[in-house]
């Protein structure tokens, strides 16, 4: 029993880290002690939006395509505002491209990602994000999934619209979608784990149907990660803001 149970694969979802590549190397050395001490083996799904808002965004990529290379199975899931830069440079011309990147920058924050790069916002243009960025970086991006399925959980960015097969649903939705996800009642077959949407309590917090793992790292200090068992269970680590450097197991909010 002992040997099965060190081969069965555990899966660590993290949420929304915005840049703060500081958190994320705290949250992912915290994984790897309570691994190494439950004796198991794991992967790390990393739920989206490693960029813009917080100031170190370059780096928490440099983090995330080294994790997705050192943990076999790892992903990256595609987040609203990661898929802006390639938005901008593979789905949109002229115009339209102008108009996305002031947005990227103005609205998003992309210009906090920008200025991690060492690059200046307000001197930034179209052709400087196809030059500027690290190919490494974008095509990390472009490689990113839509959603993870587990055996009892699906993974997503945003959330599900509420009525769809997981195989109809739209990439739209599964980045952008808040209200009728977050209101619905209504089964998804298996239990939702998003971030996307800042949880009020600053707690990961489980609905009926769903959990929100994105507890504002940008603002809040908080970083965390859902523990998904092979069996479904499920546990939760989170950064400190009052001990940094540290991450332990913390208890969630229940709506």
């Amino acid at each position: 029993m002992k040997e099965a149970h060190l081969r069965e694969q555990h899966t660590f979802a993290i949420g929304d880290i915005h840049g703060r590549a500081d958190l994320l190397d705290t949250l992912l050395k915290a994984i790897d002690e309570q691994a190494v001490d439950a004796g198991v083996s794991y992967r790390i799904v990393f739920l989206g939006d490693v960029i813009d808002r917080g100031p170190r965004s370059q780096e928490a990529m440099d983090i995330v395509a080294a994790t997705l290379d050192r943990i076999p199975g790892s992903r990256l899931i595609l987040g609203n505002h990661d898929w802006f830069p390639i938005r901008i440079l593979d789905e949109l011309t002229g115009d339209k491209q102008e108009m996305a990147l002031a947005f990227w920058i103005h609205n998003l924050r992309g210009g906090a990602t920008l200025m991690s790069y060492g690059l200046d916002p307000d001197d930034f243009s179209v052709a400087d994000l196809a030059t500027k960025l690290p190919a490494r970086h974008l095509d990390l991006l472009r490689g990113a999934a839509s959603h993870v399925e587990l055996a009892h959980h699906i993974l997503v960015h945003a959330g599900l619209a509420p009525g769809v097969p997981l195989s109809q649903q739209s990439a739209y939705d599964l980045m952008w979608i808040r209200g009728p996800f977050l209101t619905s009642t209504e089964s998804f077959g298996k239990m939702v784990i998003h971030g996307h949407t800042v949880t009020e309590s600053g707690q990961c917090e489980i609905a009926a149907n769903r959990i929100c793992i994105d507890t504002g790292a940008y603002r809040t200090g908080r970083l965390s990660a859902a523990w998904i068992h092979p069996d479904g269970e499920v546990s939760y680590l989170q950064t400190d803001p009052q001990k940094p450097g540290y991450a332990g197991i913390v208890s969630p909010r229940y709506l």
